[in-house]
């Protein structure tokens, strides 16, 4: 007697398939089940397998069509977050309903954004060129690096970052995956990967430049991304696993996940491996919720601070901008002035005025001060050494 152990969640997102075992999957009240295209009967009238089955959503529960097998049910530590979409026009109404009053501030960061810079969206979704592609998948893979160095912490994504740039690009073109990209200018400053199963999104590898990190571009991702999902006739727009406060901020579907193990009702030996199996879980399950909060308090104390990227630096406000006309103008964009540029964008933001009138002025080279001018207002910052 076989054993085959099936992470669901995985199969139904990031292969786009339902197991072969099951003949369909019952979705939310009120939807058809989704049928199963690849059901291979064969499982089920001679079984010879005990299956362990994780990672089952609440939502998406799949359907045996036989009574040839014994189902015993687990639920899992982790819970699940989701944002289901039927009844809303726009990402706009979402949050209307979700946020009430705190809206406006979504909307206004939204809108701080794009007033300060040149913003577009993308989302390739069925067709995109390789150069874009490549050009795409290494920004991202820059940002990643960039804010996981920050956060002094280990990208899983990154582990695995050969594989998911040529896994991606044909799936993609397929259908099964899109990306999402906001630019400025021609340079990204959001690349998300996304999953897509049976008009389900799921949101699987995002970051962003932490240089704007004023502007709160994980809302502006979700926000935009939700829009781009009702438009075009898009269920639910799934974040998985993982509590977290953005998630538990913006998600109207907290789930549990369930891990069924399913062994052969009229077989001995399937008897034998499906209830040790089932006891293994009950076991795992048990000693996790016990050991997942102690290893969440040793995380705590053993982390460092995260790692701060620029140099550290003192602003003074000035009231009004009157500088030398003669001081040097600084690129902050190069390497060599690269510490200033989250500085510049937070100004942006403080300031409201838009990138083309902003200029950076070099007060003194020996002593790293600088001047940051606006439309109407400026600010001096010195850089420590």
């Amino acid at each position: 007697m076989r054993k085959e152990h099936i992470d669901y969640f995985f199969e139904l997102f990031e292969k786009c398939s339902i197991p072969k075992l099951f003949s369909e999957v019952h979705t939310v009240e009120n939807e058809k089940p989704l049928i199963n295209h690849d059901y291979d009967d064969k499982l089920v009238k001679k079984p010879d397998s005990v299956y362990s089955v994780f990672f089952i959503p609440d939502y998406l529960q799949p359907s045996l069509k036989s009574d040839a097998f014994i189902v015993k049910k687990v639920d899992q530590f982790f819970k699940g977050y989701a944002i289901f979409l039927d009844g809303f026009s726009s990402a706009d109404a979402y949050i209307k309903h979700r946020f009430r009053s705190n809206a406006k501030a979504i909307r206004r960061r939204i809108k701080r954004l794009e007033s300060c810079f040149q913003i577009t969206y993308k989302t390739y979704y069925g067709s995109i060129e390789k150069e874009e592609y490549e050009f795409f998948m290494n920004s991202l893979e820059k940002m990643l690096i960039r804010r996981f160095e920050q956060r002094n912490d280990i990208s899983q994504s990154l582990l695995r970052w050969d594989h998911y740039k040529k896994m991606y690009f044909s799936l993609i073109n397929e259908k099964k995956a899109s990306m999402f990209v906001a630019l400025e200018g021609d340079q990204p400053i959001i690349v998300s990967l996304n999953h897509h199963f049976q008009n389900r999104l799921f949101s699987a590898i995002s970051s962003y430049d932490i240089d704007y990190s004023k502007f709160s571009l994980g809302s502006v991702e979700i926000f935009k991304k939700l829009d781009w999902l009702i438009e075009n006739d898009h269920k639910s727009y799934e974040m998985g696993m993982g509590d977290l406060s953005y998630k538990r901020e913006w998600c109207n579907h907290i789930y549990n996940f369930e891990h069924q193990v399913i062994y052969p009702k009229k077989s001995f030996a399937g008897f034998i491996k499906g209830n040790i199996e089932y006891l293994k879980v009950k076991l795992k399950e048990f000693v996790f919720k016990i050991a997942y909060v102690r290893y969440k308090k040793y995380k705590a104390k053993r982390k460092i601070n995260p790692v701060v990227l620029t140099e550290e630096y003192q602003v003074t406000a000035l009231e009004e901008a009157i500088y030398d006309k003669d001081l040097k103008m600084i690129d902050y964009n190069t390497k060599e002035y690269s510490p200033l540029r989250r500085i510049v964008f937070d100004f942006l933001y403080t300031s409201i005025d838009n990138v083309n009138n902003v200029k950076v002025l070099e007060v003194s080279e020996k002593e790293k001060s600088y001047l940051i001018v606006g439309s109407t207002k400026m600010q001096k910052v010195k850089l420590k050494k």
